[in-house]
């Protein structure tokens, strides 16, 4: 009875496993086109061996679990490529709108230079018409308002990605905040010897939104995943979440601070606050500071050719542009408020128009930082071509690289219909065999048990 009761109950085992395998290999098929899940498969081993009067057999199979197949490594990867290319985006689209503000539409500074330089060759051969000399004052005005528009259309993006800042450490407190929930509810889980794939999936696709909000660093515990910050501030620890904070700095903009109250602005790298704050202390102050210098070297140069010359009345040449020490673009203006200021003549006397050579050569001539006012120009709207170039480029670079990693994932973690369908068999084959052993052994157990209380007479 001894062999026979071992027997059954390897049975039962082989049962039991099958049907568990039936189980997951029902469900991958079920998730097939469940964005986010990881197929399962039924864990085996062999059960330790019996031995009963020196007879040595098998201990049947064991059912250790089901569990889901992943590849950490790639999820590592793809993390942190993600959060690189939401970086990039961000940029990207920033940029785009700082694009429009270089655009060549009539009324940008490229477009005010030309109409400046026209009207000041116009006042050359007539110098005493009252409406030419209107028209280089004029000009001078839209000039400066070009000038104005652009530097406030920069401030605005900055601005905008200032707000993005804050938006951004909203989400990623509320996503950590989640994580941390679900590491609890992992523990739990693991605990009772249950089957947490569910939660792990739903813990995946969040770890994966947060990295497209900022880089992060995942590692595992006992308590479950820890995940931190590229300069290494924590933000989940197994069931615990630790917020980011923002606060108003000196400079106006918030900055970003760990849960200990640590200034960790210029460390963040990656995801959209990465790139929030690249745009806002990096690429728009970077194009203000050459924008200011453009406004303020060009406004120097013509000040210093209109101060060389008369105005139509013989009266010395008085600055024509007004600039502001900080905020050279955002604040000039043209401080003349007559066309008959205008310095045109380099001795005073009337129909002369000497001087007007002298303003149209701070068009021409090089600045202190090396090129025309125009060629400097040119080469600030190219910087800005190229920025949103380049984060474009390189946001697509990491998407193929993306997709190739989401591929390789695939092939681990994702579900395969054929493969599944094979398994399914299998599985199914090994039950019936199973339940024909179990069937076997309780036909010979009943006849064991017959023979025993059968009596002859």
């Amino acid at each position: 009875m001894g062999s026979l009761t071992t027997s059954l109950l390897i049975g039962v085992q082989a049962l039991e496993a099958s049907q568990a395998a039936l189980t997951a290999t029902s469900n991958n098929i079920a998730n097939s086109n469940t964005p986010g899940y990881t197929r399962e498969e039924a864990q085996f081993s062999e059960s330790p061996l019996t031995v009963q009067n020196s007879a040595v057999a098998g201990g049947g199979v064991m059912l250790n679990g089901i569990e889901s197949v992943r590849d950490e490594l790639l999820n590592l990867q793809i993390q942190q490529q993600t959060s690189q290319q939401s970086s990039a985006d961000t940029v990207s689209s920033s940029l785009q709108s700082v694009q429009t503000l270089f655009a060549s539409n009539g009324s940008d500074i490229a477009s005010a230079f030309s109409s400046l330089s026209s009207s000041l060759a116009a006042l050359s051969a007539n110098p005493t018409d009252s409406s030419t000399q209107q028209s280089v004052l004029t000009a001078g005005q839209n000039l400066a308002q070009a000038f104005n528009s652009t530097a406030n259309g920069l401030t605005t993006s900055q601005s905008a990605a200032d707000q993005q800042v804050t938006q951004t450490v909203a989400q990623i407190n509320s996503l950590t905040k989640q994580i941390a929930q679900l590491n609890t509810q992992l523990s739990s889980t693991v605990m009772s010897q249950q089957n947490g794939g569910t939660v792990e999936d739903q813990r995946d696709q969040l770890v994966q939104q947060l990295s497209t909000l900022t880089g992060i660093s995942v590692s595992q515990s006992s308590d479950g995943e820890v995940i931190t910050t590229a300069n290494g501030s924590p933000l989940v620890m197994g069931g615990q979440s630790y917020n980011l904070q923002t606060t108003t700095g000196a400079n106006g903009f918030q900055q970003v601070l760990d849960a200990n109250g640590n200034n960790i602005t210029s460390n963040i790298q990656g995801g959209q606050l990465g790139g929030a704050i690249q745009v806002r202390d990096q690429i728009v102050p970077g194009l203000l500071t050459s924008l200011n210098t453009l406004a303020s070297q060009f406004a120097t140069a013509f000040n210093t050719a209109q101060k060389a010359g008369f105005d139509s009345t013989g009266a010395a040449g008085q600055a024509f542009f007004t600039v502001p020490a900080n905020g050279a673009a955002s604040g000039i203006s043209v401080a003349l408020t007559s066309g008959s200021q205008v310095a045109i003549s380099s001795d005073g006397s009337a129909g002369s128009n000497g001087n007007v050579a002298n303003l149209s050569a701070a068009l021409t001539n090089a600045l202190p930082s090396g090129q025309t006012p125009a060629n400097t120009y040119a080469n600030l709207v190219y910087q800005v071509g190229s920025a949103v170039s380049n984060a474009s480029a390189q946001s697509t670079s990491l998407g193929q690289s993306i997709l190739q990693l989401t591929n390789q994932q695939s092939s681990v973690s994702g579900v395969n219909i054929d493969e599944e369908t094979t398994n399914l068999i299998r599985y199914q084959t090994a039950y019936e065999a199973a339940a024909r052993v179990v069937s076997t052994i309780q036909a010979l157990s009943t006849v064991t048990l017959d023979m025993g209380s059968t009596q002859s007479y």
